[in-house]
């Protein structure tokens, strides 16, 4: 279980609002500490990036253009 591999998608940016990185929306801490994690606390992060980006409102894909065109 420890084999989870990083969310990092390699925007490292951090939110100065939120304090989480614009890229994989983890604290500093939790990227910092990543490597360090059990798979278990690895798995407690990557579903506390599903809330945080649900709670911004980030949890859905954007709109593709055949979806535009349909809704017409």
């Amino acid at each position: 279980m420890d084999q989870i591999p990083s969310p990092c998608v390699g925007v490292c940016q951090i939110n100065s609002k939120t304090k989480f990185c614009l890229g994989c929306w983890r604290s500093l801490r939790e990227v910092a500490h990543w490597s360090r994690y059990s798979g278990t606390e690895k798995l407690g992060v990557l579903d506390s990036i599903k809330q945080r980006q649900s709670d911004a409102g980030m949890d859905r894909r954007r709109v593709t253009k055949r979806q535009q065109r349909q809704k017409r």
